[in-house]
C-alpha cells in the first residue's frame, strides 16, 4: 500500500505542477513584445483561463493532501482491514484518473508552449 500512495503522490503532484505551469505560460504569453492581443476581451479571456489552471493545481494539491493523510491513517495496524481495501481501491482509482488527467494537461501544455513558441500569445 506505501507504494501505491507513493505513486498516488506522484500523479497527482505532477498534476498540481501541470496545471499551474499553464496558467503561468497563458499569462506571461501576454508578455510576448509586439504579439500580445491589444483587445480588453483576450486578457479577460486569458486571465480567465489562468485562473483556471491555477485554481484546479490548488485543488488537486488539496486533494492530494487529504488523500494521502487518509491513507497513512488507514495502514495503521489497529484499523479494520475493510477500510484499507476501500482506501486501496480509492487510491487505484485517483492514480489511473490521475493519470489521464497528466496527459491531457502536458498535451494543454505542449499546445501553450508550442504558441508560445510561435512567438504569439496563447490567445489574440
Amino acid at each position: 500500500m506505501r507504494l501505491l500512495t507513493f505513486i498516488f503522490a506522484l500523479v497527482f503532484t505532477g498534476a498540481a505542477v501541470l496545471s499551474a505551469s499553464a496558467g503561468i505560460l497563458i499569462t506571461a504569453s501576454l508578455f510576448i513584445a509586439d504579439r500580445a492581443p491589444q483587445s480588453t476581451e483576450f486578457l479577460e479571456i486569458s486571465l480567465f483561463v489562468s485562473g483556471v489552471f491555477l485554481v484546479l493545481g490548488m485543488l488537486l494539491a488539496g486533494i492530494e493532501l487529504q488523500v494521502f493523510g487518509i491513507a497513512r491513517l488507514s495502514e495503521d495496524r489497529e484499523r479494520d482491514a475493510s477500510l484499507r481495501t476501500r482506501v486501496r481501491r480509492l487510491l487505484i482509482l485517483l492514480v489511473i484518473a490521475g493519470v489521464a488527467l497528466c496527459g491531457l494537461l502536458a498535451v494543454l501544455t505542449y499546445a501553450i508552449l508550442a504558441r508560445i513558441d510561435q512567438g504569439l500569445a496563447v490567445f489574440g
